[in-house]
């Protein structure tokens, strides 16, 4: 049986690797590619700076749940999650600079960070609710 903690392994690096994938495309308009549905490629290109958020809430809130046995306190466990995926917005916009039809793009970084601080938070306020006996 594989434990929970490597599935929420797997689904955190899906998600860093959608979003490396997404974030280096040659174009950044997505309508074009066939797994996108019509009104989310729609949303995406009409939301540039906030599309950048939506992953990282969720990796924001499986990051926090990966970690939630760990016995490094809870501050420091989502100090260092919160700075992952800072390290990891930002590696997302450098790679643009050297891609013709992207640019870095300093409103997607914050974005990403915004997304990030969302999805901890919402993890945080799951736990309270649910109450997790080992935090």
């Amino acid at each position: 049986m594989i434990k929970i903690k490597y599935l929420f392994y797997g689904i955190l690096l899906c998600g860093i690797s959608i979003v490396f994938y997404l974030s280096w495309l040659p174009n950044p308009d997505i309508g074009d590619k066939p797994f996108f549905p019509e009104w989310l490629a729609k949303w995406t290109n009409s939301n540039i700076n906030l599309r950048t958020a939506v992953p990282f809430v969720f990796l924001g809130l499986i990051g926090d749940f990966t970690y939630s046995n760990s016995s490094v306190p809870v501050w420091k466990r989502r100090a260092f999650l919160l700075i992952g995926l800072t390290i990891i917005v930002l590696l997302a916009e450098l790679g643009q600079l050297i891609i013709p039809l992207r640019h870095f793009d300093p409103g997607d970084i914050m974005w990403g960070i915004t997304g990030a601080v969302t999805g901890i938070s919402a993890a945080i306020t799951l736990n309270k609710i649910f109450g997790s006996t080992t935090r």
